[in-house]
């Protein structure tokens, strides 16, 4: 797909989330977030599809922008900065939150050595995910891969270390057998 029609379909909407907001205001609205759209593919220094939409993701979507301006606004459309409706480093910073989430799904694997380890591993992997997805600072792409490498490391050590045995007395086929 097109990267400017991203960029065109996410303005538009944004215009149709503006309506409510004085013409004047919804005008530099839309200027900020353009202006900070091309400011981060700038940095980015490339304007694949999956950049720009990691760009707009990070933005929120054109209705949390705008119900963060008028919030920040008090409903009048004064003047408000693109950081205080959302738009400049929406997301930008780590709190207590990611870090105990970070922390609790980065002990929970070594926890499963531990006497009653799985039920340790079980406790801090879901309160690690509820963070996870709690979070305003990872985007749902960043939360989906968190949650399926969390899940699917533990799933593939059980399966790799399930021992299995090749019987080979049933006339001559070999019958494989796994033991739980």
């Amino acid at each position: 797909m097109d990267t400017e029609v991203l960029v065109h379909d996410y303005l538009g909407r944004l215009d149709t989330a503006a309506a409510a907001l004085p013409v004047h205001r919804r005008a530099e609205l839309m200027a900020e977030v353009r202006d900070h759209i091309d400011a981060a593919l700038a940095e980015a220094g490339r304007s694949d599809e999956v950049t720009v939409r990691n760009i707009l993701e990070r933005l929120g979507s054109p209705e949390e922008i705008v119900a963060g301006e008028a919030g920040q606004a008090g409903g009048l459309g004064g003047p408000v900065s693109p950081s205080a409706a959302g738009v400049a480093g929406a997301g930008s910073r780590w709190g207590t939150m990611e870090v105990i989430a970070l922390s609790l799904l980065g002990v929970a694997y070594p926890a499963l050595f531990l006497p009653f380890g799985g039920i340790l591993y079980l406790a801090m992997t879901i309160v690690g995910l509820v963070l996870v997805w709690a979070s305003g600072v990872w985007s749902t792409r960043l939360k989906l891969i968190a949650t399926v490498v969390v899940l699917a490391v533990p799933a593939l050590f059980i399966v790799l270390s399930t021992p299995t045995r090749v019987d080979d007395t049933n006339r001559g086929s070999p019958v494989v057998t796994s033991y739980p």
